[in-house]
């Protein structure tokens, strides 16, 4: 997991060898919070994963099972109704399962043998293997091995039926590729035949869906077909805004006299004839008399009421400018259904979506209702990224009707009872649990009612403006709850993405950006937090464990020993990350973590982020001991790494004010000098120091 703070496991040869190299599937290998972890979990992970055992990628997995369950007992025991959501979502899901079992590992990875007969000849012909991988490493190609030696006759038709056609005396030879393109051809056979075939074996059907007649659905959709918006207007033109600026400067102009500056002044040849009149234009057209489009005009007229006068507005299609003067709106009309039936007929053949009852029966079994609506929006609901069509929906309904003839014939052959569908069910298990926490978490909100409701009131939401007050409270109350430092950090980090602004005048664009990274470090803090206080048993003596995180201080000091001792620069980089952004609420924390940041982006030649790190430190905490070295910091890079001599002396000539009595003004009066010299002391004392050596 983040930062490689949490648990990984180092399994000896032991686990993973034995008569099929898993041994006893089902055998406890550990509890976490009472939760228990089996061989059986490591095997799903080999496998689907395919990880290989006694490396990096392994230790990584495995502390990711150790660290998520934990995590998942946290999230029962914090939310106990997690539960009955969990069932809920077991009953809808099993198809989902159980069509993965079938086709990802029993048809395409074991090409339909049991495990069993896989372990079984593996044992017999482990001299075709390589021992440097484990069983579940190789169980497809176990299965290729064995469906091989059981086909000789047909790999032989198919070695004669790809021979070289072009040399008629050449040999018929099975080489590997031709043993790889056989199995090759098998998977795709069984991937294509296996669906239609099981949907025929348990006579599963998708019903024909009844669409509405055209003038029900027009009735009902009836504001869809109605004529836009539009605004009758006087307009003039001009080809220099300052000039056009100057007609109507400090008037205040009713129609007659907008018509006498039209008739006089407006450069449109066309419109100067009618005085400026321009008549009724419709949202999203272009204006006609070469106008074209000035799509800003339609959002200020909408603001203005009758008879006023907009501002200077440029035209998208001609770069001419332009000043309109409102007459009337024009409300949308509603378009009669002979006038849009071919339009509301297209709609219903191609793009129109569903509307059913959630009752309707969209696929039988042998007779049987077995699909409704409510199951596709079931799917909608757990995918809220999937646009709502009619292509989606046929898609979902197929799927469903496809997921329920494999798991129908899953049940029928016994995967149901199989060691890897008990490891996927835990899995999904622990993903849906986590999933309804991360929402919790990242959502939660911790400040009373009428507060959020008043800054709703004064500002709308300070992220997303477009969200309403339900959909926007959690993002209020992080704007409570978001620690200054944070705030501040993010300002200074960037201030040229925000200046002119001020840190209190751009408030509410920096928490914009700093929301989402409060949010990750909330996350990730209980995702560390759950592993560092896990009570974890062990079955087995050749786990490891690493240390788990107790508390910050713990944290800072291994982060520290990474840098410092360890000389790990990319780990204690991610480390000092990570901990800034979980302890970001406690503030000396934080604090020590930018400094730290800061020197490492420095070692590692990041110099641009190493600057800005450090201004962000002495800007967020000026009263800092640190403030003064890292000022003193960024104004050395800014000059010897940057070369950006002007910005270096801004922050000398800050530094001297500041500092009157440190002991770097020495060295800040010797690197001014240098700069001004155009680096000529340097270049001196690098000539004397060569001299004298």
């Amino acid at each position: 997991m983040k930062k490689g703070l949490l648990a990984f496991l180092s399994f000896c040869t032991l686990v993973f060898t034995g008569c099929n190299s898993i041994g006893e599937k089902d055998t406890l290998v550990a509890r976490v919070n009472g939760e228990p972890i089996y061989k059986e979990d490591y095997a799903f992970m080999m496998r689907v994963g395919n990880i290989v055992p006694n490396t990096e990628q392994m230790r990584k997995a495995s502390g990711s099972l150790f660290s998520r369950k934990a995590l998942y007992t946290v999230a029962l025991q914090k939310y106990p109704e997690f539960k009955d959501q969990l069932a809920a979502h077991n009953v809808s899901l099993e198809n989902y399962l159980l069509t993965f079992i079938y086709q990802r590992l029993y048809s395409m990875d074991r090409l339909m043998y049991s495990d069993d007969e896989l372990a079984f000849y593996y044992d017999k012909h482990r001299d075709q293997f390589p021992d440097s991988l484990a069983y579940m490493n190789l169980r497809d190609k176990v299965a290729d091995a064995k469906y091989i030696e059981a086909n000789q006759d047909s790999l032989r038709a198919y070695a004669y039926q790809h021979r070289n056609l072009a040399d008629s005396t050449a040999e018929v030879k099975i080489t590997d590729d031709i043993k790889e393109s056989f199995v090759s051809d098998h998977r795709q056979r069984i991937v294509r035949e296996t669906g239609p075939a099981l949907l025929k074996k348990y006579n599963i059907q998708e019903t024909e869906i009844q669409l509405p007649s055209a003038e029900v659905y027009y009735e009902k959709h009836k504001n869809k077909y109605t004529t836009p918006n539009g605004f009758v207007v006087y307009h003039v033109e001009a080809a220099d805004s300052s000039a056009l600026a100057k007609r109507f400067k400090g008037k205040k102009v009713d129609l007659k006299g907008f018509m006498k500056i039209a008739s006089k002044f407006s450069e449109n040849k066309e419109t100067k004839k009618a005085k400026g009149y321009v008549g009724k234009v419709i949202l999203g057209h272009p204006l006609p008399y070469g106008i074209g489009f000035v799509s800003n005009m339609f959002i200020e007229l909408d603001t203005l009421a009758d008879g006023a006068v907009s501002s200077i507005l440029k035209s998208e299609s001609t770069g001419r400018f332009h000043v309109f003067y409102r007459v009337s709106a024009v409300a949308s009309e509603q378009k009669p259904f002979d006038r849009v039936r071919k339009t509301v007929e297209r709609e219903l053949a191609t793009s129109a979506n569903y509307e059913l009852d959630s009752s309707y029966v969209l696929v039988t079994k042998n007779g049987e209702p077995v699909i409704r609506e409510k199951d596709v929006l079931a799917a909608y609901e757990d995918n809220p990224m999937m646009i709502r069509s009619r292509r989606s929906h046929d898609q979902v309904v197929s799927s469903l009707a496809l997921q329920l003839a494999f798991a129908t014939e899953a049940r029928e052959i016994g995967l149901d009872h199989s060691w890897e569908y008990r490891a996927l069910q835990r899995q999904s298990d622990v993903d849906y649990v986590i999933k309804l926490y991360r929402n919790k978490v990242l959502s939660q909100v911790s400040v009373p009612e009428d507060s959020l409701k008043a800054l709703y009131d004064r500002m709308g939401n300070p992220a997303q403006p477009t969200l309403s007050y339900e959909q926007s409270r959690a993002e209020l109350s992080d704007w409570f709850t978001i620690p200054e430092n944070l705030m501040k950090r993010t300002y200074y980090y960037a201030e040229e993405d925000y200046l002119p602004k001020t840190y209190e005048q751009a408030k509410q664009n920096v928490f914009e950006s700093a929301f989402l990274k409060l949010r990750s470090g909330r996350w990730d803090r209980e995702v560390v937090s759950s592993w560092g206080t896990a009570k974890v048993d062990l079955f087995a003596d050749n786990i490891t464990l690493m240390p788990q995180e107790a508390s910050p201080e713990q944290a800072m000091r291994a982060a520290d020993s990474l840098y410092t001792q360890a000389k790990n620069v990319e780990k204690a980089y991610l480390a000092w990350d990570g901990i800034r952004d979980r302890y970001v609420d406690i503030d000396s924390v934080a604090k020590k973590a930018t400094f730290e940041l800061a020197h490492i982006f420095s070692d590692r030649e990041n110099f641009n982020e190493a600057q800005r790190e450090y201004k962000a430190f002495y800007r967020t905490w000026p009263d800092s001991p640190d403030a003064e070295k890292a000022m003193f910091s960024r104004g050395f890079i800014l000059t010897e790494n940057l070369h950006l001599n002007d910005e270096a002396l801004k922050v000398f000539d800050e530094f001297k004010k500041l500092y009157p009595k440190s002991e770097l003004n020495e060295s800040v009066d010797w690197l001014v000098q240098n700069i001004k010299s155009n680096g000529k002391l340097a270049d001196d004392l690098m000539k004397k120091i060569e001299a004298e050596e």
